[in-house]
């Protein structure tokens, strides 16, 4: 994992979610949700540990909001073992970056408008 990577993969959840026919049942926030959830990254052992490993050393503040995340919402954690642990770390870490990205481009998209 590197930054461009991580930036496309971003991007490409982002795109994703811009994809969805958003309605009152099914707005961005359970879009976000299932995308990050249906990422490789956040049910394979080896990318999500790539991921987890990539953001803590590149972007502290962002792993440290995803270990609050985890820890807030995930009342399971003390039998849980580390590689399941990462896979909650990964999911938060797409799902705030993700949710991050598209706030910005819908700012975006309402400033241009």
């Amino acid at each position: 994992m590197n930054l461009d990577n991580f930036n496309y993969l971003i991007n490409t959840l982002v795109e994703l979610v811009e994809e969805y026919n958003l309605d009152d049942s099914f707005d961005h926030w359970n879009t976000i949700h299932e995308a990050c959830s249906s990422s490789c990254y956040s049910f394979a052992y080896g990318n999500a540990w790539s991921l987890v490993d990539f953001i803590r050393f590149s972007d502290r503040e962002l792993f440290d909001q995803a270990e609050r995340e985890v820890k807030e919402n995930d009342h399971n954690t003390d039998d849980v073992g580390l590689n399941d642990l990462m896979l909650s770390y990964a999911f938060q870490i797409l799902k705030i970056s993700t949710l991050k990205k598209w706030e910005e481009n819908q700012s975006a998209t309402i400033k241009s408008a």
